[in-house]
């Protein structure tokens, strides 16, 4: 028998039963599960934080409206994740 470590990339070809079924969203898409979450739960410090970004056209100079947003976020995200009947 052949043996492989599927792990450290020394096979050429991968199994089947290691690909990831997971799809990813970009932080930024308006259809991510992340960006809908803190629009139903934190629609305020969102538009403020994507307001700032708009107008300086940097990130790291909004840096309170993020810090804002991520404290609203944190109750979220937990709410979100452990209710089991959550919509988004």
């Amino acid at each position: 028998m052949e043996s492989r470590s599927y792990n450290f990339s020394t096979a050429k070809k991968r199994s089947t039963q290691m690909e990831s079924k997971v799809i990813f969203f970009p932080r930024e898409d308006e259809n991510a599960p992340r960006t809908i979450i803190l629009k139903q739960e934190c629609p305020g410090e969102l538009a403020a934080f994507k307001e700032c970004v708009v107008r300086t056209k940097d990130e790291s100079k909004c840096m309170q409206f993020k810090d804002a947003l991520l404290e609203c976020g944190k109750p979220a995200f937990r709410k979100a994740n452990t209710t089991p009947d959550y919509k988004f």
